[in-house]
């Protein structure tokens, strides 16, 4: 299994102390900051393998190993437009430095891919929301284990004349 809620705090722990701004879930519901603050939402795609896992015994159990890739988008929140796109650009710095080391480190988790930082203002009725975005591509491990079953007497000479 992947580690989620791990992966999402470390994330959530490392950007907000990097910042010194609030980073919440994009529509989670909770009250929105007064001042700037940052959003993340991860893409619904995610944990998706790209290809087939790999097998192991590991003593009464059989590891399923594969590795899977995930997107998070982020949004940069502020007043005014220097904010949002400085605050962006200072969330992106940290996946390039400490937070790629946290994230490696911490939960097994690599960066593999760092967006373009865009203007994604909207209009809401008469005011501008004044936001900058940018997605982060990361790779994990999924593991998952099963109980081993193994075949404790079978008929080497075959049925009815097959098999020898």
């Amino acid at each position: 299994m992947i580690p989620f809620r791990a992966i999402r705090s470390t994330i959530v722990q490392g950007l907000s102390k990097h910042l010194s701004l609030p980073v919440i879930e994009l529509n989670g519901g909770g009250d929105i900051p007064k001042t700037a603050f940052l959003t993340y939402d991860f893409d619904e795609a995610n944990g998706e393998s790209t290809g087939f896992p790999i097998e192991f015994e590991a003593g009464d159990k059989i590891r399923q190993v594969e590795t899977v890739p995930f997107t998070v988008s982020f949004l940069s929140y502020a007043d005014d437009k220097a904010t949002s796109v400085e605050n962006a650009m200072k969330a992106r710095d940290w996946f390039k430095t400490s937070g790629y080391e946290v994230l490696k480190d911490t939960v097994n988790v690599i960066v593999t891919s760092y967006g373009s930082i865009e203007n994604r203002d909207i209009k809401i009725g008469l005011e501008w929301e004044r936001r900058h975005g940018f997605e982060i591509e990361f790779r994990t491990i999924d593991e998952t284990k099963r109980d081993l079953i193994t075949i404790d007497k079978a008929n080497v000479r075959g049925v009815d004349g097959f098999g020898g």
